[in-house]
């Protein structure tokens, strides 16, 4: 009597993603977001423009200003104002960065329902997320905001991802292109772009500044300047 080995079929194996590890690190950031029961290492943000002051932060208060030139009329096209009527804030602080002296800086603009990330260097982006909320709630109610833009990406890893990967033959487009993308929730590329360390910012806004479960990044919208390609994108905050 001979014993007889029956093949077994094999484990089935999720499917390769399409943009690997920025996918899967986007894909989790999303959960975080949407589902309050995952387990999320960024809590709710207490940080206030006072606590910057008595923290020894630099903060210079500018005059009014239109939307930034390179999205101005993007930013109308959504119904935001064109007028001179965003606030500009400089901050900064000097410290420590992989064992180097250096000088943190950021320079944003807000105004009603928008955040605009027109500068930084150095940023921390669990840090960039809790100024930019303090910045935003200082004059506006945090619940009507709905987008933020990041004006004129020069972060390696983002431009990189946005340039060779994303914006490839294979996906029917081509670098440079001044065309307004728009990545829709649940898509790879959508993933993919919440990956980045751009966007990291910006998730971290979202976890601090709102109950998890009670909004969404809708979307991510991605184009090149008209007059410098530098990488434009947006993220659109919504209602669940």
């Amino acid at each position: 009597m001979s014993d007889t080995i029956t093949a077994q079929p094999p484990e089935e194996q999720p499917p390769p993603l399409k943009y690997d590890n920025l996918q899967a690190t986007g894909a989790l950031r999303a959960s975080w977001i949407r589902d309050p029961t995952q387990n999320c290492p960024i809590g709710p943000s207490q940080l206030t423009m006072q606590n910057m002051t008595e923290s020894g932060w630099g903060i210079r208060h500018q005059k009014r200003h239109f939307p930034p030139d390179q999205i101005y009329e993007e930013t109308v096209e959504l119904g935001l104002s064109g007028e001179k009527l965003y606030r500009k804030i400089v901050l900064w602080k000097s410290g420590v960065w992989r064992g180097q002296y250096c000088v943190h800086d950021y320079t944003l603009k807000t105004g009603p329902g928008v955040i605009f990330a027109t500068d930084s260097s150095r940023p921390n982006s669990a840090y960039w997320a809790q100024i930019a909320q303090a910045i935003y709630q200082d004059e506006h109610p945090m619940e009507d905001l709905k987008y933020v833009f990041q004006c004129n990406i020069i972060n390696p890893e983002t431009m990189l991802f946005v340039q060779k990967s994303l914006y490839v033959a294979a996906n029917g487009l081509g670098w440079p292109d001044d065309r307004l993308r728009v990545w829709e929730e649940d898509t790879a590329e959508y993933q993919a772009l919440l990956g980045t360390r751009l966007a990291k910012g910006v998730t971290y806004l979202v976890l601090g500044a709102f109950p998890r479960g009670t909004r969404r990044i809708a979307r991510i919208a991605t184009w090149g300047g008209r007059y410098i390609p530098y990488v434009q994108m947006r993220f659109d905050i919504e209602k669940v």
